[in-house]
């Protein structure tokens, strides 16, 4: 992971996570233990259907998501940022292929995730 402790002379490194029929998963390690999520979805994809212990930012790179949040949703397309306040259950709904970025307000192996069923039943029905 980069060149030293020194972050200006940091180098990502990013690594496949996990791929499957919906897309692939990136990690992206900081340096500060940190990491950023980059997440491709194909179009008729579901993700998530879960919540977290931590707050997280959800930026929208390309494409369009119906973002499911508990009772209501939310359309995100290009250059839209959602915030997830710790515990709020969530799950994207691919409309297009889309690349998002995911940012977690807690280290790596810091935070949980609690999964949803009433969520999660859509997206493993979605593999």
């Amino acid at each position: 992971m980069g060149n030293g402790s020194n972050p200006s002379r940091f180098t990502p490194a990013i690594k496949l996570e996990h791929t499957d029929s919906r897309g692939e998963i990136y990690s992206i390690a900081l340096p500060d233990g940190h990491e950023l999520m980059l997440i491709h979805s194909t179009l008729g994809a579901f993700r998530g259907g879960h919540s977290h212990s931590c707050d997280e930012v959800v930026v929208m790179l390309s494409g369009k998501m119906l973002y499911h949040k508990e009772h209501y949703a939310i359309t995100m397309t290009e250059g839209v940022a959602s915030h997830n306040e710790a515990g709020l259950n969530h799950m994207g709904e691919f409309l297009e292929d889309s690349w998002l970025v995911e940012y977690k307000f807690a280290k790596k192996g810091e935070w949980t995730q609690q999964n949803y069923e009433p969520m999660r039943e859509k997206v493993r029905a979605s593999h």
